[in-house]
């Protein structure tokens, strides 16, 4: 389970990510700058699977993935689907990024949804890549994403009410009102229907905020490394734009 939401300014943007994981599963790296041929990104680091699930680049391009339960397995031993952010976290543009992900062994992963975001997109949607276990479909999402292995029908109503009533239905939002649903517990109580979500055999285990401003040619990156209802000042990290 996992919940992403965003939103867009004049040339800049805002990335709102639960990771929602099994308490058995190992404790992530905090973001940390990596260098592919060149191109600088931050990306925390999943060490199960030495990939991650979200990056932000010094182009300003922003990926972000979630696993999509409701595809179809493929066959055979599968690889960890956070190498994919890392396969394309230097990408330049969504043309790119959609053109390498084309290149991929994509039956050697499980599902998953991709966002792309760049400031320099003036719509709030966002495209998105879906590996459904068959086919790589190509698509525009709107904020909010939810992905739930459990309980989906049910999650996602929850979940979509609570943006519907706080951030959508045309009002004017600021990153105060996100980060109060991210890291609140309106209408689960702390279960899996609250955004920040307490389980026993899974929880909340971090926040990430990324806002990329053109002007200010930077890519900030806030990241409240455990159940962000417990944590008051997050961890914060800054990348050069080119």
């Amino acid at each position: 389970m996992c919940t992403i939401s965003w939103f867009y300014e004049q040339e800049a943007y805002h990335i709102f990510f639960n990771r929602d994981e099994q308490r058995s599963r190992s404790k992530a790296v905090p973001p940390t700058i990596f260098n592919d041929a060149g191109v600088e990104y931050l990306a925390p680091t999943d060490p199960q699977g030495g990939g991650t699930w979200l990056s932000s680049n010094s182009f300003g391009l922003s990926l972000a993935l979630l696993n999509f339960y409701q595809g179809r397995l493929p066959k055979g031993k599968l690889h960890s689907r956070g190498q994919i952010v890392k396969a394309l976290a230097s990408c330049a543009s969504y043309r790119e990024v959609a053109q390498r992900c084309n290149s991929l062994p994509l039956q050697k992963y499980a599902p998953f949804s991709l966002l792309v975001f760049d400031p320099a997109q003036n719509l709030n949607d966002a495209p998105m890549l879906r590996w459904d276990g068959r086919e790589l479909d190509c698509a525009i999402q709107s904020s909010p994403l939810i992905s739930s292995a459990k309980l989906f029908d049910e999650v996602v109503t929850s979940r979509l009410s609570l943006f519907k009533s706080h951030c959508m239905d045309g009002k004017v939002n600021s990153v105060e009102d996100f980060y109060r649903l991210h890291k609140g517990h309106a209408g689960g109580q702390g279960n899996a229907h609250s955004i920040c979500m307490h389980r026993e055999d899974a929880q909340t285990v971090s926040l990430s905020h990324i806002y990329v401003n053109l002007k200010n040619k930077q890519s900030n990156f806030r990241y409240w490394d455990g159940a962000p209802c417990t944590i008051d000042t997050p961890q914060s990290y800054q990348l050069a734009l080119l």
